[in-house]
């Protein structure tokens, strides 16, 4: 068994969130360089265990949409030059999947988001390590995470913002919004912020919970089913990231994987 998804400060083991373990056989190793002054998309649909490289070039732009439809380890490094910028966009749609996406903002006004969504059921798991590292100045990075759990799944969402020597005036922020279809779910979100830089800001947060009854009541006293309303919720915690990629036939590709046809109204 190897290990995986490392935290960068490990805290008491009991806890289960220090690192993954997992039998990994060869990775399929990809690479991809953005030159200077260049934008680029790039689309993946992640069934396979893998590895993607990628760096964004001065003044760069790359769009990174991960689409995961079954087991697979993936590993997802990046190096961002001055004022380069990475938008992230992942999506987990079914399986188990351990995910490590480490991002080094090394030039000044390098910029990173990562937009992220989960629906799991069916003893699914998702172990994510997400880890910025700033060492450029004014450097900002922005991570949000939005998910649904149901029917014995289990998630560990593991963020981590460190500001490096040299990443004076950098900005980081994290959230995570997570809905609890029921009692047979695990879920663990572990914040992390490290700093070895004085002029930094840094903020991260999540919300954790059930869907609130009143909203139930009050489209239920309008007619609407209650399983479709919980379904309804659940669509709207994924549609905004779908909305976000862009690419008509992607959408509608991951609508059906999701059993959603056309329709997420």
């Amino acid at each position: 068994m190897t290990k995986l998804n490392i935290l960068p400060v490990p805290t008491f083991s009991r806890l289960g969130v220090n690192y993954a373990e997992y039998e990994v056989g060869k990775l399929k190793t990809e690479t991809a360089a953005v030159p200077d002054n260049k934008e680029q998309q790039i689309i993946q649909f992640m069934d396979t265990d893998a590895e993607f490289a990628v760096t964004v070039g001065k003044n760069a732009r790359l769009k990174l949409v991960q689409i995961f439809t079954g087991d697979c380890v993936s590993k997802l490094s990046s190096v961002l030059e001055d004022n380069s910028r990475l938008e992230l966009i992942q999506l987990y749609t079914g399986g188990s999947n351990i995910s490590e996406i480490i991002t080094e903002l090394n030039g000044y006004k390098a910029a990173f988001t990562a937009d992220i969504g989960y629906d799991l059921g069916g003893g699914h798991s998702l172990d994510i390590n997400l880890a910025a590292n700033h060492h450029g100045r004014k450097s900002t990075s922005e991570i949000s995470v939005n998910g649904v759990l149901r029917d014995n799944a289990k998630k560990i969402f593991k963020g981590t913002i460190d500001f490096r020597n040299g990443s004076s005036g950098a900005k980081g922020s994290e959230k995570e919004e997570v809905i609890l279809m029921d009692e047979t779910v695990v879920n663990k979100t572990v914040p992390v912020i490290l700093c070895a830089e004085e002029d930094v800001e840094g903020s991260h947060g999540a919300t954790i919970g059930r869907i609130d009854e009143n909203h139930v009541y009050y489209m239920r006293s309008r007619g609407i089913p209650e399983e479709k309303i919980y379904e309804m919720i659940t669509r709207s915690k994924l549609a905004h990231i779908i909305g976000n990629i862009g690419d008509k036939q992607t959408e509608n590709r991951i609508y059906e994987i999701l059993g959603w046809g056309d329709d997420i109204e």
